[in-house]
């Protein structure tokens, strides 16, 4: 039986508290390597430094020496499942990988200890951090012009320029620098390369679908081809949101690819893969796109008009694909209704980089809270079996038949059954899809 979940984090968690645990101020969030003195500024060069989860300890054991010496005001987070969640950008984008923040007291101290903290940390993994410069190439210190507190002069969400007028401190492509500052870093970077519009020879990306730390997914025109065809990119990302088992962006999407061959040759309606690649240290999957939409649009959570017939249709049509996925040895563990297209009356599936096989172990939970087990999340690893898929299955139905997430309790799902006037067939089935995971994980 593979290791917990719990018994996966709880080395790096426990070497991480450790190592902060003499910093002598938190806010609950971070902690804080000293007060707040009166030379330190309001705004300046902020420097970065990024790490995963796995990597933290190692990272800041290198790098607090260095920043100790200079008495720099600097935080980092309390716990480790803080810089989880940044990396993983859900919240906001621009917070990946900004596990340890740096407030220098001047120019001189930004450049001297991003020197020294660069050559100090240099070969250890971290993600790149969207919207920062980065100080060399693969380096973990990046830098940005921001507000450090707020101030009279200064309030929150805004820097001064020269002569009083104020700009808001905004993280997005092209402003880590203000335009009334010259770069006092690019001196000691190397040039940078002429960047393409094209991702790839023949692939024209025209739009971004879903950011977030593990990567992206675009939409592009394949030029390689006559007629040009319409394309999705998958973009696993180095380092990004890596996992406690260690896998990061570019394994997911690297696993995923092998997963979609297995599928297809099983004859599951998933993407056709028409390429894959490595580039700039990060992996993409060239997929074809899928015509139709989603069960249920990203911007709702269920359907726009529940119905029984419905939910039965959706059973009918799914369950066979499920049970041939299962028995060719896979399980989804992401089957929800963004993930499920329908074009005229055809079913297509995508998103399969948590699926796994259906006796593997001691893998992280995957999945989206509401079509995850309520017993699953955060309490141990994978057991062996589909639950996940069945737990998913009928989630599904009962949304589409209610028009709600089914309670846990089941006398308050039998309310809504009788309300919605629930066909006695379905009901049985789908609190047996709902019940799976407890007969599944009591097997031995």
């Amino acid at each position: 039986m593979g290791a917990s979940i719990l018994e996966i984090a709880h080395k790096p968690s426990r070497h991480w508290l450790a190592r902060i645990k003499h910093l002598p101020l938190s806010d609950g969030t971070w902690s804080y390597s000293r007060s707040v003195c009166e030379d330190d500024p309001v705004q300046g060069w902020k420097l970065h430094l990024s790490a995963t989860i796995l990597s933290a300890a190692e990272v800041f054991a290198r790098a607090e020496p260095i920043l100790r010496e200079s008495n720099a005001l600097f935080k980092v987070p309390n716990h480790l499942d803080v810089l989880r969640s940044l990396n993983s950008g859900l919240a906001d984008f621009s917070q990946i990988g900004k596990f340890l923040t740096i407030y220098p007291r001047s120019t001189e101290e930004a450049l001297r200890l991003a020197k020294e903290l660069h050559r100090a940390t240099r070969g250890l993994p971290g993600p790149q951090i969207p919207f920062d410069a980065r100080y060399r190439h693969g380096s973990l210190v990046n830098y940005r012009y921001g507000t450090f507190r707020r101030s009279a002069d200064s309030p929150a969400g805004f820097i001064q320029a020269p002569g009083g007028k104020r700009y808001r401190d905004k993280r997005a492509p092209g402003r880590a620098v203000p335009p009334w500052l010259s770069d006092p870093f690019r001196k000691s970077q190397p040039p940078k390369s002429k960047k393409r519009g094209l991702l790839l020879r023949g692939l024209l990306v025209f739009k971004a679908r879903a950011q977030r730390g593990k990567g992206g997914v675009y939409e592009a025109l394949d030029l390689s081809v006559l007629p040009v065809r319409h394309v999705i990119i998958k973009e696993g990302r180095r380092h990004g949101e890596t996992n406690w088992d260690g896998r990061d962006g570019y394994a997911l999407i690297r696993h995923e690819a092998h997963v979609l061959r297995k599928l297809s040759a099983a004859g599951l309606p998933v993407p056709g893969l028409l390429r894959e690649f490595s580039t700039n240290g990060n992996r993409y999957l060239v997929l074809e796109k899928i015509p139709g939409r989603p069960l249920v649009g990203a911007k709702r959570m269920q359907p726009a008009k529940p119905s029984w017939r419905r939910a039965e249709k959706i059973l009918n049509q799914l369950e066979p694909m499920l049970s041939r996925m299962h028995a060719a040895g896979w399980v989804w563990r992401d089957c929800k209704p963004s993930h499920i297209f329908v074009h005229r009356g055809t079913v297509r599936l995508i998103d399969f980089e948590g699926a796994c096989r259906i006796d593997q172990t001691g893998l992280p939970p995957w999945g989206s809270p509401d079509y995850t087990p309520p017993a699953f999340p955060g309490k141990t690893s994978r057991k062996p079996g589909t639950f996940e898929d069945d737990y998913a299955l009928g989630v599904i139905a009962f949304q589409f038949g209610v028009g709600k997430f089914p309670p846990a309790a089941t006398h308050r799902r039998a309310a809504l059954y009788r309300r919605s006037r629930c066909p006695a067939h379905l009901r049985k089935k789908i609190d047996r899809l709902l019940g799976s995971k407890i007969s599944r994980l009591r097997v031995k």
